[in-house]
């Protein structure tokens, strides 16, 4: 995640998702939800360009009928105040008792090119994840907001290009004490029925016992998927809150994927 993203039109199908998987208007159970960014720092592209979805006109209205009160909140944020994730704590975009974990990982200004230097980082990193842990500790849905999404072969964890992916062992801890994740993973340039059966198997390998996991892909500005990896408790629920989620509006925008389908 980087600031220059906040209120562009991925954030926008994130934050409708995230707040249809915590509450929903057929049933009265509330997930609490904690938010952890793998915040960096903004990098010098044209990423978070994507916003003239929040420009009042007949052809935007499919995007605010899905959610009024997101799509106001979000246009506000980027017109009044500035592209900042402290703006969607502060704003009220997802539930009131949402835990947001807003530090920066990253390693700037740490020497890299010495085994010493390595586990400096490696250490560094290790302390980043455990306080996100500790801090969501009373959350039930865990979402992961990594830059890019899951590890990649090609980058280390202590690499420069490490924060910007979350890896398995950082992330198996949370299924462990009973919590449901949901993770952010950005379209790789293969196809994507590859990149689908992929990620669902290192799913299915690293997640012992879960057989409810699902994605939604997310198919607007750049594509998008939501890896969804319920707890034990909430198999049923979050299944059928993703599936009345796409029985309204949001139907246009995302598309429900269930793991026996690419396993």
């Amino acid at each position: 995640m980087q600031n220059q993203y906040v209120c562009d039109i991925g954030d926008f199908g994130k934050y409708g998702l995230l707040n249809s998987l915590c509450i929903s208007e057929f049933d009265n159970f509330h997930l609490s939800l904690g938010v952890i960014w793998y915040l960096v720092p903004n990098e010098n592209n044209n990423d978070g360009k994507h916003i003239k979805y929040l420009e009042q006109s007949s052809e935007n209205e499919n995007f605010r009928n899905c959610d009024p009160q997101l799509y106001d909140g979000l246009a506000n944020i980027c017109h009044d105040k500035g592209r900042d994730i402290s703006y969607i704590r502060e704003g009220g975009i997802l539930p009131i008792s949402t835990i947001f974990c807003e530090e920066f990982l990253n390693f700037e200004g740490m020497p890299s090119n010495s085994p010493k230097a390595r586990k400096l980082r490696i250490e560094h990193r290790r302390k980043w994840i455990q306080g996100a842990f500790d801090a969501t500790v009373d959350c039930r849905i865990i979402f992961i907001d990594p830059d890019n999404g899951l590890k990649v072969r090609s980058v280390k964890r202590h690499n420069n290009r490490g924060p910007k992916y979350a890896f398995f062992d950082e992330l198996t801890p949370y299924y462990e004490r009973g919590q449901s994740l949901v993770i952010y993973q950005q379209r790789q340039h293969t196809p994507a029925e590859r990149q689908f059966k992929l990620h669902f198997f290192q799913i299915n390998e690293h997640f012992k016992g879960c057989n409810g996991a699902f994605a939604l892909h997310y198919h607007r500005g750049t594509s998008r998927i939501f890896f969804v990896i319920p707890s034990k408790n909430h198999e049923n629920i979050l299944f059928e809150r993703a599936k009345h989620f796409m029985k309204g509006s949001w139907s246009k925008h995302f598309e429900l994927l269930e793991s026996k389908d690419f396993i």
